[in-house]
């Protein structure tokens, strides 16, 4: 961790302090020992780790369903333009329509347990059709036109020169969709009531009206989401790693 980092750190629980004592009321805003409390007792209930884990399964079981469809419509589109004339009208639709429309209409077709997958799904594929197809278009031209002096099959085109291209892609986009499908899974889970999950024990503390508890949650998402970024740059760097050493 940087020096900046460290200080901007001890500013900012440093006003975090101040700001708990000038209110001096738990509800409204714990101190930051009281929300580290709350975590350590989190960390020691085993069913909080269950919960975890079942969130960022529903999270990621979603984002993998939406990358492979992203992959195979976004080169479909790029072989062929009535492919990506039909998907046009689609991905704009689903881009804007706002998300907690997306959860309500899931809720009432899925049910709770059902929908975050779907969710996270669905609003995970625009994003991600999006970077990889612009990617397949951003092929310099030169390389257009030597494919069009020496035409190749299709599976030529596809295990040699398409999706070695989108490799990068895949992981560049997949470490932004990926973090902001953890926020929109527990945003369905918080608005479905789940049984099981951390947007069940988020609504429980807002219940108990355990701002410290929220606060706590909170800051395991963070980690969560820190983690899973962690993991794709450990994993783009391998690529690149790779693609210079070859």
């Amino acid at each position: 961790m940087k020096k900046e980092h460290i200080i901007t750190y001890g500013i900012l629980i440093g006003l975090w302090y101040f700001s708990a004592w000038r209110i001096g009321n738990d509800i409204l805003l714990p101190y930051p020992h009281q929300v580290f409390l709350s975590l350590l007792h989190y960390f020691k209930d085993p069913v909080f780790w269950k919960s975890a884990l079942l969130t960022t399964g529903r999270v990621l079981s979603g984002f993998m369903v939406s990358l492979i469809l992203a992959l195979i419509f976004s080169i479909l589109s790029y072989l062929n333009d009535t492919v990506r004339r039909l998907l046009e009208p689609v991905v704009t639709i689903l881009r804007t329509i706002p998300n907690v429309s997306y959860m309500i209409l899931a809720l009432i077709f899925l049910g709770a347990e059902g929908s975050v997958a779907v969710i996270t799904c669905m609003i995970l594929f625009p994003v991600l059709f999006n970077g990889l197809f612009n990617c397949l278009l951003s092929e310099p031209q030169n390389l257009r036109d030597v494919e069009a002096l020496y035409p190749a099959s299709l599976s030529d085109r596809l295990f040699l020169k398409i999706l070695p291209q989108l490799k990068m892609e895949i992981l560049r986009t997949g470490k932004t969709a990926a973090s902001l499908g953890f926020k929109v899974g527990v945003m369905a889970e918080i608005l479905g009531q789940v049984r099981m999950g951390l947007g069940r024990r988020i609504n429980y503390a807002k219940a108990s009206l355990d701002t410290s508890g929220i606060m706590a949650l909170t800051i395991v998402m963070i980690l969560i989401s820190i983690l899973i970024d962690r993991v794709f740059t450990i994993l783009e760097k391998k690529a690149l790693a790779k693609e210079v050493s070859a």
